[in-house]
């Protein structure tokens, strides 16, 4: 069974033994801590021997393996085992599914934020493990899974999720919207869109690798717009939120321009009329684009940073297209914040005047009772 095959399995639909293969191999590999690694997609193909490291990663001790959420890892796997559960009913499947969901359930900050990865990374030379992760769409990815299971949708019912788990899943996913809510940039006062770390206390953006600078990031930003627009209820905090964002994304589109990873005669952003690109990062407050090497310096140009990097990291794309092309009005936002007001403050006025009424009736009562007294 090839990986390619496996990366398809949630996406259409499977015969319920290849499921069931694959699900027994993904349950196999599954961390005592409930995770799972990454980037060992070939694992997914044969059950584990019981003495291969399961993981990639693991922690100073050499001992403790680190389960993680970057790349996708543990979403997918969790993916692939409510899937084979709603087929089979296996009550192992179930049991290793809650296992998964415990684990995310623990990773997260009091904060709402989610790190790459769990137990804490206690390395002193790459702390940017332990940071909120919205780089690559790790946390965005928890964020998917956890409405599918809150909102009980496609295999993620009663009969895998109770009602205890699904509270708590449904609290994390609220607390993880407040979590994004509060780490978007501001420059000058006015929201911007996020970086691809984050402080889980303070909020503020911080350096990843080497060579991923402190920055606004764009595609990550994007796709986190496109989550906050699916967010159910639509609050003023979010349409505001959005409206920011998409600003930004439309303020520093690089018009007729088009990216090349590996360059063309030395050339990586190169002149080409209707193409948009949007550089991978920015920097905070001037909006010019920042390219990173592994020695941690930091370049304006793409071609003052080594040539490993240069091919070996993505550092531009056309994401922001749709956002582009959109028109945005300014006056929408307003009105659907004033009407959200508006809400809020009828409420608050039925409730003042239902408590005026009691007091009123009670006052009421209490004199006729002292008419009667005196009687």
């Amino acid at each position: 069974m090839n990986t390619m095959f496996l990366s398809q399995l949630v996406i259409v639909g499977s015969k319920t033994e290849e499921l069931i293969e694959v699900a027994t191999y993904i349950m196999s590999w599954q961390l005592d801590n409930g995770g799972w690694t990454k980037d060992k997609p070939e694992i997914y193909t044969r059950l584990w021997n019981g003495t291969e490291d399961k993981a990639r990663y693991y922690q100073q001790d050499g001992v403790t393996p680190l389960g993680t959420i970057d790349n996708g890892a543990t979403v997918y796997e969790l993916e692939i085992l409510a899937k084979t559960y709603d087929q089979t009913r296996n009550p192992v499947i179930k049991e290793s599914f809650i296992k998964g969901i415990e684990f995310l359930l623990t990773m997260q900050y009091e904060s709402g934020g989610f790190p790459q990865v769990y137990p804490k990374q206690e390395a002193e030379v790459s702390l940017y493990e332990n940071m909120v992760t919205y780089n690559d769409h790790a946390m965005i990815n928890v964020m998917y899974l956890f409405r599918k299971i809150a909102n009980k949708e496609v295999y993620y019912r009663d009969e895998l999720v109770d009602k205890y788990l699904r509270n708590r899943v449904e609290d994390a996913y609220y607390r993880g919207i407040e979590y994004i809510l509060a780490s978007q940039i501001r420059v000058n006062g006015q929201p911007t869109v996020w970086g691809g770390q984050h402080d889980p206390h303070t909020y503020e953006t911080v350096q990843g690798r080497s060579f991923e600078p402190k920055a606004l990031i764009s595609k990550e930003s994007i796709e986190i717009i496109n989550f906050l627009e699916t967010v159910e209820p639509q609050t003023s905090s979010i349409i505001e939120s959005v409206y920011a964002a998409k600003k930004w994304v439309k303020l520093v589109v690089v018009e007729n321009t088009r990216y090349e990873r590996y360059g063309i005669d030395g050339a990586y952003f190169i002149h080409s009329p209707g193409h948009l690109t949007w550089y991978r990062f920015y920097e905070i407050g001037t909006n010019k684009p920042l390219f990173g090497d592994r020695d941690g310096t930091v370049a304006y140009n793409i071609l003052e940073i080594s040539e490993e990097r240069r091919h070996g990291y993505g550092w531009g794309g056309s994401w922001g297209k749709e956002i582009y092309y959109e028109e945005l009005d300014e006056s929408d936002v307003i009105t659907r914040e004033k009407r959200h007001n508006l809400y809020i403050n009828i409420f608050i006025g039925l409730i003042s005047g239902a408590m005026v009424l009691v007091i009123i009736r009670y006052k009421v009562l209490k004199k006729q009772k002292k008419t009667r007294s005196k009687r």
